[in-house]
């Protein structure tokens, strides 16, 4: 295992609901999502494994990616995708 001292991990990534309907959404679509994305997964927490990675700080902001959703043609799609984290992880 590569063990790197210092450094600065920048990410924005698209993760699991953290409830309700759309989260339903995403676990019954994660299948067909997986195949069609070229192996994405949209049901999975990258936050855990940031913070499992061994970093000394994660600073994390969670957000919904509203803009994904403008497009009517995107729309049915793109609302699976809304769910997002972004920041920074330094070792």
């Amino acid at each position: 295992m590569l063990n790197v001292q210092g450094g600065k991990l920048f990410f924005m990534e698209h993760v699991y609901a953290k409830g309700g309907a759309l989260r339903c959404v995403q676990w019954m679509f994660r299948g067909v999502w997986y195949t069609t994305c070229d192996d994405c997964h949209i049901c999975r927490e990258p936050q855990l494994y940031i913070r499992a990675a061994g970093f000394q700080h994660v600073d994390l902001e969670e957000f919904d990616a509203v803009e994904l959703t403008q497009s009517l043609s995107m729309m049915a799609f793109a609302v699976m995708m809304r769910p997002h984290i972004s920041g920074t992880a330094t070792k």
